[in-house]
């Protein structure tokens, strides 16, 4: 999916606005069998045990050979490179910060680490902090989630092996991800097992709430960096997907809407609000501002949904889950928005 959303924190952050929520009147719209448990050995360490190595992995960017298993793993990924390496026991060194969070981490890897030393934070600002990088001498850099490798492989690969995605950072899913990083770290069973356990999760989550959402129309839609107009997310968006595997459907009225700006995003202007009624309406927003805003809107109050109580606020960093997939935020956005999707259907 969201990406969900769309703010400008640093370069690669673009995304990060990926899941804000709707402004303005309108909206504008793999080798081991280690168990995926928790981290278990020291910061940075690679339990051991793993697959076969030296791996070779081909990626859009360049080709990763990974000697040795690592045991000094740096993640300059947005999220999910921290996701899947943490999901797989693996605590990475450093990583980029999540920004949309205080700590700099999802909730999810939090509940992952259960009080285990969290890897150090790389802050940076337009460029990534090479010389610091170089002297925590990685074996391993994870950026199969950077929105800027292309600009920086080249220095990156130079400092370590560095793990690209396969195909685009946007079009590779969440399992092809989990089982390329499984892969780099030796822990492929882990990984393949990680997926199936998640895939379980959402196929549990859709028989259990079947009665509630089969069948239902969805919109989620969410503010630009600007806040002046909201996007809406198409079906190739991977929140869009996540709620469609739970047996909703995005409704009509936006699935034929052109694409623009970030894939699998268009938009929707004040004037036509309408648009985004369905059987739910979703929306995300960075904070209370963003929020009171939409919701003081007469166009959104006038929203069919919106009156039967069938509307979703989601906090960006909960939509979040959603937007940016992986074997630890799955689980998180079943056990905390689908109860909201339910209930919100119900009125439908």
């Amino acid at each position: 999916m969201v990406e969900i959303f769309e703010r400008a924190l640093s370069r690669r952050l673009f995304l990060a606005g990926s899941a804000a929520g709707l402004a303005t009147v309108g909206l504008a719209a793999c080798g081991g069998s280690d168990n995926a448990g928790g981290a278990t050995g020291p910061t940075g360490t690679a339990p051991s045990g793993g697959g076969g190595f030296p791996v070779t992995l081909e990626g859009a960017e360049g080709k990763t050979v990974i000697p040795a298993a690592p045991q000094r793993v740096i993640s300059v990924g947005f999220m999910r490179d921290i996701d899947e390496a943490v999901s797989l026991g693996v605590v990475p060194i450093a990583v980029t910060p999540a920004t949309n969070y205080k700590s700099g981490l999802p909730p999810w890897v939090e509940a992952k680490l259960a009080g285990a030393k969290a890897p150090e934070q790389l802050s940076h600002e337009d460029s990534l902090p090479y010389e610091k990088i170089v002297t925590l001498k990685p074996d391993l850099i994870l950026a199969t989630d950077s929105y800027t490798l292309a600009d920086d492989w080249k220095d990156l690969s130079a400092i370590a092996p560095t793990l690209s995605y396969e195909k685009d950072v946007a079009e590779d899913t969440w399992q092809q991800r989990a089982k390329r990083i499984g892969t780099a770290l030796g822990k492929s069973d882990a990984a393949t097992k990680a997926v199936a356990d998640a895939e379980a999760k959402i196929a549990e989550a859709k028989k259990r709430n079947e009665k509630a959402l089969a069948g239902k129309t969805f919109t989620f839609s969410l503010l630009n960096a600007e806040g002046q107009l909201a996007t809406v997310i198409l079906p190739t968006d991977a929140s869009a997907q996540f709620i469609s595997q739970l047996g909703m459907k995005l409704a009509d009225s936006v699935t034929s809407l052109p694409q623009s700006g970030p894939a699998g995003r268009a938009v929707v202007a004040q004037e036509n609000t309408r648009l985004l009624d369905a059987d739910v309406v979703l929306f995300s927003f960075r904070d209370e501002e963003e929020r009171k805003k939409v919701e003081g809107d007469r166009l959104f109050q006038n929203l069919a949904a919106v009156k039967r109580g069938a509307y979703v606020p989601l906090q960006v960093g909960d939509a979040l889950s959603m937007a940016f997939p992986s074997t630890l935020s799955i689980p998180f956005a079943v056990d905390k928005i689908v109860p909201q999707l339910a209930a919100a259907a119900g009125k439908a």
